[in-house]
């Protein structure tokens, strides 16, 4: 069988899907698979920001199918020509990594859903027309693949009740975190003094008010506590940011905007408590990275949070700014169980497990 990927999240992306994909087929390929052939489509007019070194595709069979073209031509330039990427790439079952799915022809369509945060207008998480345009997309997409495959149990039922797609059709394939073991910690200096850490994009949905005001409610009780704020500026986050530097406690707060993976890790392995209160996820990959190196976390209790981080976090509704106050300052007086429990949990959580899902997807959608 040969499979056709969409890859290009996987070449500019660092976090979130891009991270996901890269280690899917990373995975895939480890499981070496006889009958099993890649070819990935990775075409775009700007050059890729993850370097080579990083995809794990060296000294595969896997074909890398990528030209200087504009990403946003590329469908309507196969639609006129009269070819899909199945076409293009020679392959039997094409996997739609994202919501802009290029068009394919004869092939065996399998699409990612990572979540449906795009629902009900954004929700404030996205603006308004961005979340009527994914939506229109996800709809078009559910429709069109034979199979969908969701990262957790969560999103499998938000596709069943509010896309209308059959169970039969929908696919978990949990991912991994085990990446974090195999990155290299940088030298660069950690905070001295204990420290909170957030990691995720800026935007409305990760929450960050609560992060603040919960290190500011403990800030008042311990005159060494420092936050650490991390990941790149998203939908209204200059907002966000211009709230962490009005905050009394300002001086003890650092924003380092978008991490190295081994800054990521030395932040991850240092920190006292690591913070998550977003408020809807698909799957929600930093926490798991925090617990898999052992920082004690707290997260909360919405979208697929209870799921995936469970038992190895503390699981607090977002609501609830005592109870979050009370499970950080738990951590931080007694952080050993904490991590204990953490890197327990955490190692479940593996890209072998995951690429062998994957490729139960792709048996049972293969044409025959």
């Amino acid at each position: 069988m040969k499979v056709g990927l969409d890859y290009r999240s996987a070449l500019v992306n660092r976090e979130g899907i891009g991270r996901a994909v890269r280690e899917l087929v990373r995975a895939v390929l480890e499981q070496r698979s006889p009958d099993l052939e890649l070819a990935l489509y990775g075409t775009s007019l700007h050059a890729p920001t993850v370097p080579s070194s990083e995809l794990g595709l060296e000294g595969s069979r896997v074909r890398l199918h990528r030209r200087r073209f504009p990403a946003r031509l590329a469908g309507p330039f196969l639609r006129l020509r009269g070819r899909g990427l199945d076409d293009l790439l020679g392959a039997d079952l094409i996997h739609h990594f994202q919501l802009s799915a290029l068009p394919t022809r004869k092939a065996v369509q399998v699409a990612t859903l990572w979540d449906l945060i795009f629902l009900d207008g954004g929700r404030d998480f996205l603006d308004a027309d961005s979340a009527r345009n994914m939506e229109r997309a996800a709809r078009r997409l559910a429709e069109q693949a034979d199979r969908l495959m969701v990262t957790s149990t969560y999103v499998a039922g938000e596709v069943r009740h509010k896309l209308g797609v059959g169970e039969e059709r929908i696919h978990v394939v949990p991912l991994g975190i085990d990446h974090m073991l195999r990155i290299k910690p940088d030298l660069a200096p950690t905070p001295s003094a204990p420290f909170l850490l957030t990691v995720s994009r800026l935007d409305p949905r990760k929450n960050h008010a609560l992060s603040l005001e919960v290190f500011e409610r403990l800030a008042e009780r311990d005159a060494h506590l420092r936050l650490v704020v991390a990941g790149p500026l998203g939908y209204r986050g200059p907002e966000i940011r211009a709230r962490l530097e009005a905050s009394r406690f300002a001086d003890r707060i650092e924003f380092l905007g978008p991490v190295t993976e081994g800054r990521l890790r030395s932040l991850l392995e240092s920190c006292s408590v690591f913070l998550f209160p977003s408020l809807d996820e698909g799957f929600g990959l930093p926490p798991l990275e925090a617990m898999v190196l052992g920082a004690p976390t707290v997260a909360s209790n919405r979208g697929s949070l209870p799921e995936t981080a469970g038992p190895g976090a503390a699981i607090v509704d977002p609501d609830d700014q005592d109870g979050w106050v009370e499970a950080v300052a738990a951590a931080l007086g007694d952080p050993g169980p904490w991590r204990e429990r953490a890197k327990r949990h955490a190692a479940h959580w593996t890209w072998s497990r995951a690429a062998q899902s994957l490729l139960e997807l792709w048996s049972a959608a293969a044409p025959r």
